[in-house]
């Protein structure tokens, strides 16, 4: 069997364990319709798997007569060790599965605001691979963040970057910040982000308390700054739920982030802004001196499935 894979290897082509089963299946039947029914696809799908193979290995595996598909003598000389590879196979993800239901074990993951959508489709993800983990998730500051993770209260945290440099990350999400109105006191279409933002200092202003999202705080005040914004605050909010129902009453207009959106009462329309200091990346960080197997499991899905939650909005 090394011999075979070292002859797959060398070719310097791209096999896939799928076309192997494909090929074992048509084997075992010799019919097109029988092997495509067993795999639950299509006869084109199949017979593009088997020409993909083909391609792969340099040589025919099948021929077509009127007797259906038969095997040429390259087929019949790899049936038995792509049928070992492919029971092989079926036999590693039993294996693989049973050591799953097995793997136990605790992870407190913080988050914010910019990251409860992603912080909770992976870890329903986790929780469905290895049942028996427990999963803490825990809403906090950044502050509370980094300070969780350097003393290993919290092994995963998705914060707002830059990061503390003790700290390692993975970027995945951008956020911006975006000027919420009440939609029958303001009319988005006829005012754009510019004149909302030169006109800042002359609106109703409701502010987020900086004491308790003191990082977010930051960015607002970093943005205002950059703009020479001084902003007319008449009231201040403990939570950015609360803040938007406040703008909904067109008490006033306020600043958050784009992900908050989705908590907005009706009423309540959005105006992205943009320059200096409106953007911002938030990144999944961990404490690579500090060892935690589920942690390390959860690092590794990620990696595998990447491509999925960079399209979350």
């Amino acid at each position: 069997m090394n011999n075979y894979l070292q002859m797959i290897t060398n070719r310097n082509r791209t096999m896939e364990l799928r076309q192997l089963h494909a090929f074992v299946t048509l084997a075992d039947s010799l019919s097109y319709r029988e092997a495509a029914t067993k795999l639950f696809i299509t006869q084109p799908a199949l017979t593009k798997q088997i020409k993909a193979l083909e391609q792969s290995l340099g040589a025919p595996l099948f021929s077509r007569g009127r007797q259906g598909a038969q095997l040429t003598p390259f087929g019949k000389s790899l049936y038995q060790k792509a049928q070992a590879l492919v029971i092989q196979a079926n036999e590693f993800k039993q294996y693989a599965g049973n050591q799953a239901r097995q793997v136990s074990g605790h992870i407190a993951i913080g988050y914010g605001l910019s990251s409860i959508r992603i912080a909770s489709m992976l870890a329903a993800q986790l929780k469905k691979q290895y049942p028996s983990v427990t999963i803490n998730l825990e809403d906090m500051t950044s502050a509370k963040h980094t300070e969780g993770l350097l003393t290993n209260r919290l092994q995963l945290g998705f914060l707002r970057q830059p990061i503390h440099p003790e700290l390692k990350f993975i970027t995945l999400l951008e956020e911006n910040l975006v000027l919420v109105v009440n939609s029958q006191r303001y009319s988005v279409p006829e005012l754009n982000q510019a004149d909302y933002a030169h006109h800042l200092d002359k609106l109703s202003y409701i502010q987020i308390t900086p004491e308790c999202c003191p990082g977010f705080s930051r960015q607002i005040d970093k943005y205002l700054a950059a703009h020479d914004i001084v902003p007319n605050v008449i009231q201040y909010a403990s939570d950015t739920q609360t803040l938007l129902a406040l703008v909904a009453t067109g008490m006033g207009v306020a600043i958050v982030q784009r992900s908050a959106i989705h908590i907005a009462p009706e009423g309540v329309d959005i105006i992205d802004l943009t320059g200096p200091h409106a953007n911002w990346s938030v990144a999944l960080c961990w404490n690579p001196k500090i060892s935690h197997s589920i942690r390390d499991i959860f690092l590794n899905m990620l990696e595998n499935q990447s491509d999925n939650y960079m399209a979350i909005p």
